[in-house]
């Protein structure tokens, strides 16, 4: 570092003040080489350019020194036990609750980051934090888990199954516990059991029996038709727990059901043969793209995903909405479509757009398909209740009052999926018991159906309970407008617990569980957007067991964290619509 005299710069020295005059400005300075330094720099207007460039060059010069002084002085203090194994937690925490890989911390930029930050740290190897890092992690999340669901009570098991990426069959399971958010409990490998209702059974079974089967009132699954003889062999077991199917699957293959008739079929191969011409030509994109932006139009075109259906309904309204985008493109760039190879496909997707019949038709289906796929979104909210099942089916059979074919499909879906459970969560409730839609005799048959239900539970109570549904739906009925106001903004949970639990003292203890239960396994469908993004194809070398692991410290850690409740991978891209699921079944 290069050195200077002050009085080279300064003169008159006041020794009671410790200044000097600048020679160059005559401005009074501290006597201090810093100040000098400083005055040089920025304040002489008399500076010249060379004496600028050497005290800038100092000031950079100063500063590399001090940084290596303190990084000398960190590196020479070793840290201690406690702080290592506190930064140790700290790390592992950021790998878990990311959901990244855990080999970067084998990766040299990052170990260059580190020892920057602190170089006495000693960064665990990936083979310490997969294992023993892991399993501590995994243990403490898992007690305080365990401490949730020691307290709880009628809680709803959910359940869904997936291929991985190296063909194994998992199937998790998630639990929803009353005021709780929905939490992953475990996942198990299937990929050796024949898919049949006793040994698919079996595996629900042990999951139940490792928590005490009275701690459950409901079990969640998907609509296959082997689940239908799974839910009954469940009852059969445990009397106690209602086994039903996910609401949010039947609207799904009800929009499966409108969009597979002669019409529609048509009209969304023709919509996906202009889609699919549009994003696999570059050319014809970055067309498309730059009229639709100037139409002031943010999304683009998709393709609906084959086995969720509600995504057609996004995709089919897209492209209608860029209708007059399409024709624009046509009018302005069609010589250069139609030289696009096949002359004949491109020839046939310029005639098409230009086709007014192809755009009433979409329209048509846009229109018919657009209510389910609005519900659906309301079925998969963790918190959405039971009851909304049968009052979703009625205004979807009320909605195509005009289509009596479809009329028919939802009340075919509504049958598939309908237990005792769906019709008493429904009547039970107080504004649909007093002004609830009902198909043709059900609301005799949901009143006859309480003491049978009863009698699996309470069979002390079941003669007495019908009584008190009739008179609970009697009050309901003949309430005055200022009690309506009040109850029936209430929940069928929220009543049950503020009122009707002094009130119909019998009927509560059949009321409340079913109050508590949920509309659809989408917890569980959501839990496999976690477990492709950690186990990918390029982490294909993880075993079941450690994914299981990661995934339910990333999930569960969510619900434990009291700082950082962001969910980094839906976040990032990763939803449900991009997962390769298995094929819903009718």
């Amino acid at each position: 570092m290069n050195n200077f005299e002050i009085s080279s710069y300064l003169i008159n020295y006041d020794k009671n003040k410790n200044t000097g005059t600048c020679k160059s400005c005559k401005k009074n300075v501290q006597w201090a080489k810093d100040r000098v330094a400083a005055h040089k720099r920025s304040s002489c207007s008399s500076a010249t350019e060379e004496e600028k460039r050497f005290f800038s060059k100092r000031r950079s010069e100063s500063s590399i020194q001090s940084n290596q002084q303190i990084s000398n002085s960190v590196e020479t203090s070793a840290i201690t036990e406690e702080f290592q194994n506190k930064i140790d937690i700290k790390l592992a925490n950021f790998f878990f609750r990311t959901g990244i890989s855990l080999r970067i911390v084998e990766s040299e930029v990052f170990k260059e980051l580190v020892k920057e930050l602190n170089p006495s740290y000693k960064l665990p190897c990936t083979k310490k934090l997969s294992g023993a890092f892991l399993d501590k992690q995994f243990s403490k999340c898992s007690t305080v888990l365990d401490e949730i669901l020691e307290y709880s009570k009628n809680l709803t098991l959910v359940s869904d199954g997936w291929t991985n990426t190296r063909g194994d069959h998992i199937v998790n399971f998630c639990i929803k516990a009353p005021e709780q958010k929905p939490f992953f409990y475990t996942s198990i490998n299937t990929s050796g059991i024949i898919q049949k209702a006793e040994a698919v059974a079996d595996a629900i079974f042990e999951v139940i029996e490792s928590l005490g089967s009275q701690k459950f009132c409901a079990f969640v699954s998907d609509n296959a038709p082997v689940m239908k003889a799974v839910w009954k062999l469940i009852e059969t077991k445990y009397p106690n727990i209602s086994a039903y199917g996910c609401a949010a699957h039947a609207v799904n293959l009800l929009i499966k059901d409108i969009a597979n008739t002669t019409e529609s079929s048509k009209t969304i191969k023709n919509a996906e043969k202009i889609i699919k011409f549009v994003k696999n030509h570059h050319i014809v994109k970055a067309k498309f793209d730059e009229k639709r932006l100037a139409a002031s139009i943010p999304h683009t075109l998709s393709l609906p995903v084959p086995t969720r259906w509600y995504s057609l309904y996004n995709s089919m309204n897209e492209l209608h909405t860029m209708k007059y985008v399409m024709i624009q493109l046509v009018d302005e760039e069609g010589d250069l479509m139609k030289e696009i190879q096949p002359k004949t496909t491109s020839a046939a997707v310029c005639t098409l757009i230009k086709t007014n019949s192809f755009w009433d038709c979409l329209l048509k289906l846009v229109k018919d398909i657009e209510h389910p796929s609005k519900i659906i979104g309301k079925l998969e909210a963790d918190d959405a209740p039971l009851s909304s099942v049968y009052k979703y089916f009625g205004d979807l059979y009320n909605h195509y009052e005009n289509e009596p074919i479809i009329q028919e499909k939802v009340k075919k879906r509504l049958e598939f999926l309908f237990s005792s459970c769906v019709g008493l969560s429904y009547i039970l409730t107080p504004i649909y018991a007093a002004e609830g839609f009902f198909f043709d005799e059900d609301k005799t048959d949901f009143i006859s159906t309480i003491s049978e239900y009863a009698k699996k539970n309470h069979p002390l109570i079941a003669d007495k309970v019908e009584n008190e549904l009739i008179s609970f739906i009697a009050e309901m009925t003949s309430l005055p407008q200022k009690r309506k106001d009040v109850i029936f903004k209430m929940t069928a949970e929220k009543f049950w617990n503020i009122v009707g639990r002094d009130k119909y003292p019998v009927l509560f203890q059949v009321s409340y569980p079913i109050a508590q239960m949920i509309s659809s396994s989408a917890i569980a469908e959501r839990t496999w957007s976690t477990f492709k993004f950690i186990h990918s194809r390029l982490r294909n070398r993880l075993t079941n067991e450690r994914v299981k692991k990661l995934v339910f410290l990333y999930t569960n850690s969510i619900l434990t964290d009291t700082l950082d409740k962001n969910d980094y991978i839906l976040e990032d891209g990763a939803v449900l619509n991009e997962i390769d699921y298995e094929e819903l079944n009718e």
